[in-house]
């Protein structure tokens, strides 16, 4: 059993920007993600709408900067399908396939 202040369940950008600032705020961070850094985002050739990037960036590299971007400050990234939440036990568990 590994002990984590703060699991993150899907590695899309929403999931590595909470990496990224739970990281900085010293928690003990992972993010645990079924398919790929980025997840669905990831297997997008074309992003035109995000805040911040060049029209027309590749999905796959953007979720590859945000993971890199929070595992700088020491977020973990685990390539894991997430079966289960103990979210009423303490400690919350998760369990992966």
């Amino acid at each position: 059993m590994k002990l984590f202040d703060l699991v993150i369940v899907g590695g899309g950008p929403g999931g590595y920007t909470a990496a990224l600032y739970g990281a900085r705020a010293g928690l003990s961070t992972i993010v645990l993600e079924k398919l790929s850094p980025g997840g669905q985002m990831a297997m997008t050739t074309q992003i035109d709408n995000y805040p911040g990037v060049q029209p027309g960036a590749d999905g796959y590299m953007l979720a590859e900067r945000m993971r890199q971007e929070a595992e700088k400050f020491g977020a973990k990234t685990e390539l894991t399908e997430v079966v289960s939440l103990g979210l009423e036990e303490s400690p919350k568990r998760s369990q992966a396939d």
